[in-house]
């Protein structure tokens, strides 16, 4: 059995873990649409969503625990910036990404401005990474604008991004 302070996190990205708490959790709901199934701790009664990020991938994606409820924009922000663990890290960051894409939850301007007060290069790199926020895709729809807004968008994008690209050099 594998030990853990689970109170002290936010995400479980490992999979040997998974399968553990897979066993050892209750199943309390599964939401076949949405890919989620929801299980209690009876130890603490915390309740953890199991879901996955990356779903376009082979696979299916990767899969996550995420303790409820789960993270607002701006936790999720200081997760990133202050966890320890690398899988949180990868959880968080990947659901920030997931939440721009399915619930059209904008992250980019907030992060990049805490990034560029963090010391750490290679933390910084690594999320940027794993987020993408140095690709200047204009992630917002263009349905109904005019050309002025969708110009607009994609100048905020192009901005976070060469601001993103500065940083990891």
């Amino acid at each position: 059995m594998i030990t853990i302070e689970l109170h002290k996190r936010y995400f479980i990205t490992e999979k040997k873990l998974i399968e553990e708490l897979d066993s050892r959790f209750d199943q309390v709901a599964n939401d076949e649409a949405n890919w989620t199934t929801t299980y209690v701790d009876n130890e603490t009664g915390d309740k953890w969503l199991y879901y996955r990020v990356d779903t376009e991938y082979h696979g299916g994606g990767n899969p996550v625990m995420g303790r409820l409820p789960l993270p607002d924009t701006s936790k999720l922000i200081d997760i990133v910036l202050q966890t320890v663990n690398e899988g949180e890290v990868f959880a968080a960051c990947r659901t920030l990404v997931n939440n721009e894409q399915l619930r059209k939850i904008d992250f980019r301007s907030d992060l990049i401005n805490r990034l560029e007060d963090l010391k750490n290069k290679d933390r910084q790199k690594m999320i940027i990474d794993l987020t993408g926020l140095d690709s200047s895709m204009n992630r917002r729809g263009i349905i109904g604008k005019s050309s002025y807004h969708v110009d607009k968008d994609a100048q905020h994008f192009q901005k976070i991004a060469d601001r993103a690209i500065k940083l990891k050099e």
